[in-house]
């Protein structure tokens, strides 16, 4: 008889033990792809901002740690790099943390106060703060305009729709409502959408009057500069010469730089990244402890028939090949129901909890070959019991 029939016979001869086995392998699976989403997660929103600002380059300070922890740049940087060779424009964005009152009659939030993020922009430089509409930020000119108006004026500040819901329901909060910042009467006048991250959960927008008027901070300060490059001109070499320009208290990055500065410190300088690699390999050793521990079981019910194989003259490569076989047909059942149970709490997971977690072709095949090899490498372990059937136990 081929091994894989046999192997696949062995496995469904009794229905409950295969369910059993089938749903742990599955639950395996299922925390594999929780955690490699939320993974993900990590890398996508630490660099969701800087993906949906317009720069070629970006002056920062030189304490600059991440996006929430930028440090401070004195605008006369911003007029020196502007000086430099190939520079066409420097836009300046300013970052903090403000204390935002929930406004509304919410029992678990309202009337509560909660640190969010906020952006200080020049309303009228907003087409060349954010990259063009399609990103997410602003659908259309019209909208653009409405928010060039609406942030034009004092102490009105708009919000991300994709904040959480600590810092209000939008559906209860319409344009006009008053609440406050740092203890500072504020309305809000209108939403946008770009999304949150571990960075930071809610994101405000804001001119830089109002950010002086609500903060105190000195309007000679910015957290970041948008450089913009002559068309075609080498974004690496437009960095050094930009760097020459300034003195040391400025770094200057690149897109890519950044961006890899970002998702470095995100994965693997943070207890964040480092806590969902952890739950992977956990997942994948509680999985193949299960695994083993239903293998070995099967294979010691299955001794005699095992030794009988030996006695009519079958191998021990027969038997290795039998309980390998068993172990991969395991890892493709426990992979498919898992694969579906995840698909529906990354549902919930991005609706529930504003997390961006999304099913990909990659994890989709990263986590199937994991899954093969947790259950095949449990497999071999086992096989050893079915290598030590022997026929003189049947007499």
């Amino acid at each position: 008889m081929i091994a894989a029939r046999l192997a696949l016979s062995n496995m469904v001869h009794d229905r409950t033990r295969a369910a059993v086995s089938v749903t742990g392998a599955a639950f395996a699976v299922v925390l594999v792809f929780m955690q490699l989403g939320f993974l993900g997660a990590v890398r996508n929103t630490a660099t969701l901002l800087y993906d949906r600002l317009d720069f070629d380059l970006l002056l920062t300070s030189s304490e600059y740690l991440d996006f929430s922890r930028p440090g401070n740049l004195d605008r006369e940087r911003l007029a020196q790099a502007r000086s430099a060779a190939g520079v066409v424009d420097v836009v300046p964005l300013t970052s903090t943390q403000v204390l935002w009152r929930n406004p509304t009659n919410d029992p678990a939030r309202g009337g509560k106060r909660w640190a969010i993020t906020v952006l200080a922009v020049d309303p009228g430089r907003l087409d060349a703060t954010f990259l063009p509409r399609g990103t997410g930020v602003f659908r259309d000119p019209a909208d653009l305009a409405s928010a060039r108006a609406t942030l034009g004026r004092l102490n009105v500040v708009m919000l991300d729709l994709r904040s959480r819901p600590d810092f209000g329901d939008p559906g209860n909060m319409p344009p006009g409502t008053i609440t406050e910042i740092n203890n500072r009467r504020v309305e809000l006048g209108g939403y946008f959408e770009l999304g949150t991250g571990f960075s930071y959960t809610g994101l405000l927008l804001m001119n830089e009057d109002t950010y002086t008027t609500l903060t105190g901070n000195s309007s000679r300060s910015v957290s970041l500069g948008l450089v913009k490059l002559a068309p075609g001109d080498d974004p690496s070499a437009a960095a050094a010469r930009v760097a020459a320009a300034l003195p040391p208290d400025v770094l200057v990055f690149t897109r890519q730089q950044i961006t890899d500065l970002e998702i470095d410190y995100w994965v693997s300088k943070t207890a964040v990244g480092k806590f969902f690699y952890f739950g992977v390999v956990l997942a994948l050793l509680v999985g193949a402890i299960f695994v083993y521990q239903m293998m070995v079981a099967d294979i010691k019910k299955h001794l005699p028939e095992y030794a009988t194989l030996k006695a009519i003259g079958y191998t021990s490569g027969y038997l290795f090949r039998v309980v390998t076989w068993q172990a991969v047909f395991l890892s493709a059942a426990g992979y498919a129901v898992g694969y579906v149970a995840a698909l529906g709490l990354y549902a919930v997971t991005r609706t529930a909890a504003h997390f961006p977690v999304d099913m990909t072709a990659e994890r989709m095949a990263s986590v199937l070959a994991l899954t093969v090899g947790m259950c095949v490498g449990s497999g071999l372990v086992a096989v050893r019991k079915a290598l030590t059937a022997d026929p003189a136990d049947l007499f």
